[in-house]
């Protein structure tokens, strides 16, 4: 059975490490992605193979970018999960992907919180 949306937000975060848990933000983007699409988010590339869910781990919220972050795509049949280091956000203006909070650690102030357009 396909992955739900809500089953998707619960894989992404618990795969996080236990840095990320303690230190970062992730963001889950709110469509699925069909088989075959491309992405090019500044400083990557993806290029999703099958209908996939995709993640956005902001390592360091309280940091200007150009830091660790990772994009992680999860198959929505299997479940299987990669992941594609980062240093730039995908949050732009026009973009058509919807992004939402999956998970914000205690320690990340609201502030820091990325609200994309």
């Amino acid at each position: 059975m396909p992955l739900s949306f809500d089953d998707f937000t619960k894989a992404l975060i618990a795969q996080l490490s236990d840095d990320e848990l303690r230190k970062a933000i992730a963001y889950a983007a709110e469509r699925q992605l069909p088989a075959g699409t491309q992405i090019q988010f500044p400083g990557t590339r993806i290029e999703v193979q099958t209908d996939s869910y995709l993640g956005f781990i902001d390592r360091e919220p309280s940091a200007n970018w150009g830091h660790p972050a990772r994009y992680v795509v999860v198959n929505q049949e299997s479940g299987e999960i990669y992941s594609l280091e980062a240093r730039l956000p995908p949050f732009r203006s026009g973009e058509d992907l919807r992004w939402r909070i999956a998970y914000q650690a205690p320690s990340v102030p609201d502030t820091v919180v990325e609200h994309p357009l």
